[in-house]
């Protein structure tokens, strides 16, 4: 199992997209929740870790809220210079493609922490967790609030594309079983 990089820094990954389409000099209350653990992840974090001077937010955002939110996390402690805005992904998943892309090309790329709400860990897990394997990358869960079917309809909007990542490895334990059935076949008979 290959080892994850040495870290130097520390990036937090916010994904504040407001997916329910509402007026943007509002933040909805599940996005209030995930910046709330922002501004106390950065807290403990710049307290904590001998890397501290080197921490980067990333906020994953719409164009019409990330001013507001920018506004709430510097209101929250966090100085404006370290705040980065993602404008581009709308899924975990086009996030995490995005901080790759971000991360690479780093000798030593940061620890990361993603926020995000509770339920989204499932996604986290399915597609992320592979695909971030060498990297040091932390789920960080808020609180949702939201009713039941507002929130099936956004994880229907993140559900995990496969990728070409999951194809080689369908491929190559197919190739596997294959030889595994003709150096041990199942009839004994032969």
């Amino acid at each position: 199992m290959p080892q994850p990089h040495f870290t130097d820094g520390n990036l937090i990954i916010l994904f504040g997209v407001n997916t329910e389409g509402e007026a943007a000099e509002t933040v909805p209350n599940y996005v209030e929740e995930r910046i709330k653990v922002c501004v106390d992840l950065y807290r403990i974090v710049t307290t904590s870790k001998p890397d501290r001077n080197n921490t980067l937010i990333l906020v994953v955002v719409d164009t019409s809220t990330g001013l507001v939110i920018k506004k709430m996390l510097v209101e929250g402690g966090i100085k404006e210079d370290l705040i980065l805005f993602a404008d581009s992904p709308r899924t975990v998943e086009q996030s995490f493609d995005y901080v790759l892309r971000f991360i690479k090309k780093r000798a030593n790329p940061p620890y990361m922490y993603f926020i995000g709400s509770v339920w989204q860990k499932d996604i986290y897990d399915s597609a992320i967790l592979s695909q971030m394997k060498d990297y040091q990358v932390r789920f960080e869960g808020a609180p949702d609030h939201r009713p039941v079917d507002s929130v099936a309809r956004e994880k229907a909007l993140n559900t995990p594309t496969r990728g070409i990542g999951y194809y080689k490895d369908k491929l190559k334990n197919k190739a596997v079983d294959m030889v595994i059935n003709y150096v041990f076949p199942d009839d004994k008979n032969k």
